[in-house]
């Protein structure tokens, strides 16, 4: 596309002067000779305003069709709701971009979609099997993983920063002066690939923990699973071996939370006055739960925003590398957390 530069230089008068035509400045003293001589040179050379541009850009997004491919069933999102609301978040903007959304499924070991023509990218929410991940890269070369990182030289990536939300958690206990800190959570999760492995954040809790020499392996509770029942058959099971009682825990998920919290009230155990409690996630029940939890947000509207960006940006620009974003943390403080000074 031609520069007002050039436009300029053909018609024999300066940037500025092209600029506030080309933009229907009513103010500029120009004959009209000049005028129509400057839109000739323009459209001869292609050249397009920014105004126009943008039309062009909202026109050429409204053509769009993006797949969207989920790890779980919505049956099995209602077990855990956070893949649930990402999936909810990500619709809303594809369709604040105006972006056509078909739904990709699983059948017969083959992805498909209902519809015709094709799709111009996917984003595939969720971790995937090795044999997933490569079904769908033969599809479309456009694709985005949300919430995993299958292959970083081959696709697009969004994802949480783990060790800076379970450091902020922590930090807050420590600096509330709790130094008996537990982990629950499942101690297995499924990995980039589908497979199980360790969980993240309990890598960075025993990092941290040990780093402050407050690690005790004592206070490190597996829920095997991520869903309420496990936080509270878990907790129970803690409280009833009578094992001296941290002042605090970190919970994996707000999910698991959820069930811990409800296992300390039927053993009159305050909440936080007796124990203190940090989630992850910060799934909207959490500020409804009795008291409201402490917990650290994961921005799952930025998530979603930045795999609509990066499939956005890999289909209209063609970029041929690809991208991994992290997103940040934020620590939000309701009232599960308590100083540990006035529990001694």
């Amino acid at each position: 596309m031609a520069t007002l530069k050039q436009i300029a230089d053909a018609v024999g008068v300066s940037v500025g002067t092209v600029s506030r035509v080309l933009n229907n400045d009513t103010t500029i003293s120009v004959g009209d000779e000049t005028k129509i001589k400057i839109f000739d040179t323009a459209e001869q050379m292609q050249y397009k305003t920014l105004k126009q541009r943008k039309t062009d850009s909202r026109e050429n997004l409204s053509k769009l069709r993006i797949g969207i491919v989920e790890m779980y069933k919505p049956s099995e999102q209602l077990e855990d709701p956070y893949y649930l609301l990402l999936r909810s978040v990500v619709d809303k903007e594809c369709f604040e971009h105006g972006i056509e959304v078909v739904n990709i499924y699983k059948h017969d070991e083959e992805y498909k979609f209902i519809g015709y023509g094709p799709v111009n990218g996917i984003i595939a929410i969720g971790k995937f099997y090795e044999d997933e991940v490569k079904i769908l890269g033969e599809m479309n070369d456009n694709i985005v993983f949300l919430d995993s990182s299958p292959d970083d030289i081959m696709f697009d990536s969004v994802k949480i920063n783990f060790e800076l939300g379970t450091n902020m958690a922590l930090d807050h206990l420590v600096s509330l002066g709790h130094e008996r800190i537990g982990y629950i959570g499942s101690f297995k999760t499924l990995d980039d690939y589908k497979g199980k492995s360790y969980d993240r954040r309990l890598d960075c809790y025993r990092i941290y923990m040990k780093s402050k020499r407050l690690y005790n392996e004592d206070y490190i509770l597996d829920t095997k699973d991520v869903t309420a029942m496990n936080g509270y058959m878990t907790a129970k099971e803690f409280i009833n071996s009578h094992v001296k009682m941290p002042t605090a825990f970190f919970v994996g998920t707000d999910t698991i939370a959820t069930g811990v919290l409800r296992a300390l009230y039927e053993s009159n155990i305050r909440v936080p006055q007796d124990v203190s409690i940090v989630g992850f996630n910060d799934i909207i029940a959490s500020q409804h739960t009795i008291p409201p939890l402490t917990t650290v947000r994961v921005h799952i509207e930025n998530l979603a925003s930045a795999s609509v960006d990066l499939i956005l940006e890999k289909i209209i620009s063609e970029r041929k590398y690809s991208k991994k974003v992290i997103i940040p943390s934020e620590l939000i403080i309701r009232e599960s957390t308590f100083t540990a000074k006035s529990l001694y």
